[in-house]
């Protein structure tokens, strides 16, 4: 496996993103799902969300993870004994996996790039494009960052390079455009911010302490710190919600 900042940084986490694992499955309970219904984890990183909802929930989970390593880490975990037939690792994009295992009871996606496909950016496009492939009732648990207010303009650039981010009020009214209802929200406390983004940044920095020469670290050492210098700017500027959406 070729080291990259986030298959580093991501694979000591249950959930690689600001939020307690406790809270993500206290908020699927509210879906209050059928034993045998079938969930989407979209960008699923390394399965610890996706183990805990068929551990847990006894869901049927197809963990939806486009990077080959970080599949290799939810195979590995989907080997447990009683998880052989609950979980099922997809490695391809999102789209083609939305289309051929679709229409399912729960779509899940927590801090995905592009969820419902390359080029889909937009909150009101993203969470429309995911609630297509829901049955009815079907239920989507949204979590990712939002704007507390109006960021400096270089912030809003850097930070959307990788995705288009809403308010918090934002992210319910491209829910509410997509024809969903919010049934619960929360946001994340900065305990949980701090343990995600200071964690993940020591975890790679304790791995280029003992890989100087590696080929990768250079780069590594350049991502960590553009990450690092970028969330310490913009933290006042910045959080992190969990948002169950209903599609009735």
């Amino acid at each position: 496996m070729t080291p990259t900042y986030h298959r580093i940084a991501y694979a000591g986490f249950e959930v690689a993103n600001p939020v307690a694992l406790s809270r993500v499955l206290a908020m699927i309970a509210q879906a209050d799902l059928a034993p045998d219904a079938v969930a989407l984890d979209i960008g699923a990183g390394a399965g610890g969300v996706s183990v805990a909802m068929a551990r847990t929930h006894g869901l049927t989970v197809h963990a939806i993870e486009r990077d080959p390593a970080m599949a290799a880490m939810i195979r590995a975990r989907a080997a447990e004994p009683g998880l052989e037939d609950r979980l099922q690792v997809v490695c391809e994009d999102s789209a083609s996996a939305l289309d051929r295992l679709s229409p399912v009871n729960l779509i899940v996606a927590l801090g995905t790039t592009e969820a419902a496909g390359r080029g889909v950016r937009d909150p009101a496009g993203i969470l429309g494009g995911l609630a297509a492939h829901l049955r009815r009732p079907g239920h989507i648990l949204w979590g990712d960052l939002f704007w507390r207010g109006d960021p400096p303009a270089p912030l809003r650039q850097i930070i959307g390079m990788t995705g288009d981010y809403a308010t918090d009020d934002g992210w319910r009214s491209a829910a509410a455009e997509a024809g969903l209802e919010c049934v619960v929200a929360e946001v994340s406390s900065d305990a949980d911010w701090d343990a995600f983004f200071g964690g993940a940044d020591a975890r790679v920095r304790t791995w280029l302490e003992a890989n100087p020469e590696a080929p990768e670290a250079a780069a590594i050492r350049a991502r960590a710190d553009q990450i690092r210098t970028t969330f310490d700017f913009g933290r006042p500027y910045l959080g992190f919600g969990l948002y169950l959406f209903r599609k009735a």
